[in-house]
């Protein structure tokens, strides 16, 4: 469980790296906008996590993580000059690919209630559950008789 002062600390780095990424036109490279998710704070704040995500074309993705990575001394070094802390922390990147996996999964669920609407393969379908029944119900009636030939 993360104490208060982390949840602060982070929220405070995540609002002036996000301010930073404005102001040096890093929040759009390549036609592709990045967002700051969260800033994680190790208990001892002597490093913070930040979790970026990146809209756009996802073949570029990895080219334009590796050079928000590549940024992060300097990232620091604007950190520095604008939050007031005993130790800057250092900065790790992550790249977050929540809203990613999630489309995925959205458009699995929009695919099968499409399929769930059509009505010819609702009638399929009752017709398949329909055979696995009886099949199910013919079994158990052949363990009965063995049962009871025992």
């Amino acid at each position: 469980m993360k104490s208060q002062r982390q949840l602060q600390i982070g929220e405070n780095i995540k609002r002036i790296m996000s301010e930073i990424f404005l102001q040096e036109d890093f929040s759009v490279i390549m036609n592709n906008i990045i967002t700051i998710i969260e800033a994680d704070v190790s208990p001892d704040a002597k490093n913070v996590k930040i979790f970026v995500d990146i809209l756009g074309d996802s073949s570029k993705h990895q080219q334009i993580f590796d050079k928000i990575c590549a940024f992060a001394p300097h990232f620091r070094y604007e950190l520095a000059k604008k939050i007031n802390l005993r130790i800057i922390p250092e900065i790790v990147f992550i790249h977050d690919k929540t809203f990613q996996n999630a489309s995925a999964i959205e458009a699995l669920i929009t695919q099968e209630a499409q399929y769930f609407a059509d009505p010819k393969n609702i009638e399929n379908n009752n017709k398949i559950g329909a055979k696995k029944s009886q099949k199910s119900h013919a079994n158990s009636g052949d363990l009965k008789k063995k049962s009871r030939k025992k």
